[in-house]
C-alpha cells in the first residue's frame, strides 16, 4: 500500500493538504509564540490601494510518499518527494541533490520533510514519576529529536536551515519506519501518524463524551459567582455563558467569567493581569477550557483532568504531555 501526499490536485496524490494558515485564515496565530506572518504588503507603483500580496505556500507539490511493507503492513515508511504525472520523482530545481557510495541518487525536498518519533519509553518513565518536575526539559532531549528524510528513506539531522543547500549528518542507527505518534513536518503542514495498534487505545467517541459527563458531574463551582461550571463539547459560536469555565494560566485554577482581579495598566500598553482568586497568584492569561471531540488525537481514556496551552481543550495527562514534548521541541527549533 502507498500514500502520496502533497499540495498539489493531480490524479496521484492520494492526499491533497494545504499550508495551516491559509486554512485558518489570513489573521490566525497559529504558533505558541506568535508572528505567523502569511501576507506581505506589495509596495509596487501599481499597488495604490494598499493590497497585500500572500506568500506562497511552502509545501512541495510532491511532498512525501507513504508505504506499507507487503509482507508486514503494520511495518509503515515515510520518504521524501514523490511522483510527477510522468511517474518520476520530483525534486524542485533549488532542492539538494546527490550520488551516494552505492552509485544511487538522493535527495532532499527545497523546504524538507522532517520526522519527530516519540520515545515510549523514555516517556512512560516519565509518565509514572521517576523523574521530577525539574528534571523533565533536561530528560525531554533524550525523548525527541527532529530528523530528516530524504528521498531514499535515509535519515540525517537538521539542516542548518529550512532550505539549506547543505544537508546534515546521516545517521545510519535511526529509521524512517514510522511509530505511533509519529510528526511528519512538511514545512507547512504537520501530519500526525497513528498506527492501528496504538487507535486500539484511543477513546471512541462516546468514551470522550462519557469522561466530559464524569468531569462536569463533579460540578466545579466558580470561586466568584459561586455557580456550577460546565465544560462544553465545542466552543460556543456566539461568545461564552456564565457556565463557561476558564483557567489561569500560571495556577492551573479554574473559575468562571468574572471581573474580580482583573489588573489593567494602560500606562504600560495595556498590560492585563488576571488574579487567581484562590491562590492570589497573577497570571497573564485566562483561557476558555472546551472539550476536544477527535479521538484519534488521544492516546489513552483516562480522565480529562489536564488542558492545552494557549487553546483550552481538555486531554488527559498522558496526552497532553505527548504533545507538549512534540511542539516543545519544534518551537525550540525553530521551525514554527
Amino acid at each position: 500500500m502507498s500514500l502520496f501526499v502533497g499540495r498539489s490536485s493531480e490524479p496521484q496524490i492520494d492526499f491533497s493538504i494545504v499550508d495551516t494558515w491559509l486554512e485558518a485564515g489570513p489573521h490566525a496565530v497559529l504558533s505558541p509564540v506568535g508572528g505567523n506572518n502569511n501576507v506581505r504588503p506589495n509596495n509596487s507603483q501599481n499597488n495604490h490601494h494598499g493590497h497585500h500580496r500572500p506568500i506562497s505556500s511552502t509545501i512541495s507539490r510532491y511532498a512525501c510518499r507513504i508505504l506499507a511493507d507487503r509482507e508486514e503492513p503494520a511495518k509503515v515508511y515515510v520518504y521524501a518527494a514523490g511522483f510527477d504525472s510522468s511517474k518520476n520523482i520530483f525534486l524542485g530545481e533549488k532542492a539538494t541533490k546527490w550520488q551516494k557510495k552505492n552509485g544511487e541518487y538522493d535527495g532532499l525536498t527545497t523546504n524538507g520533510v522532517l520526522i519527530l518519533h516519540p520515545n515510549r519509553n523514555n516517556e512512560i518513565t516519565n509518565m509514572n514519576g521517576s523523574g521530577s518536575n525539574d528534571s523533565t526539559e533536561n530528560s525531554s532531549s533524550e525523548m525527541y529529536e527532529w530528523r530528516e528524510v530524504s528521498v531514499d528513506g535515509d535519515i540525517y539531522s537538521l539542516r542548518e536551515t529550512r532550505s539549506s543547500q547543505k544537508r546534515g549528518s546521516l545517521k545510519l542507527d535511526e529509521s524512517n519506519q514510522l511509530q505511533d505518534g509519529t510528526l511528519i513536518d512538511l514545512c507547512g503542514a504537520t501530519l500526525f501518524w497513528r498506527s492501528a495498534e496504538g487507535l486500539k487505545h484511543s477513546p471512541s467517541r462516546l468514551e470522550l463524551e462519557r469522561r466530559l459527563d464524569e468531569l462536569n458531574a463533579g460540578k466545579p463551582q466558580c470561586p466568584v459567582n459561586l455557580n456550577t461550571l460546565i465544560i462544553p463539547k465545542k466552543k460556543a459560536s456566539k461568545g461564552a455563558t456564565s457556565r463557561q469555565p476558564y483557567v489561569y494560566m500560571r495556577c492551573g485554577h479554574v473559575q468562571g467569567k468574572h471581573e474580580w482581579g482583573v489588573i489593567r495598566k494602560p500606562a504600560e500598553g495595556n498590560v492585563t493581569k488576571f488574579k487567581c482568586p484562590i491562590c492570589m497568584i497573577d497570571s497573564e492569561r485566562v483561557i476558555q477550557l472546551t472539550m476536544g471531540m477527535e479521538s484519534a488525537f488521544h492516546l489513552d481514556s483516562e480522565s480529562l483532568d489536564y488542558s492545552f496551552n494557549p487553546c483550552g481543550h481538555v486531554a488527559s495527562l498522558q496526552t497532553v504531555r505527548s504533545v507538549f514534548f512534540y511542539y516543545y521541541f519544534k518551537t525550540d527549533g525553530g521551525f514554527l
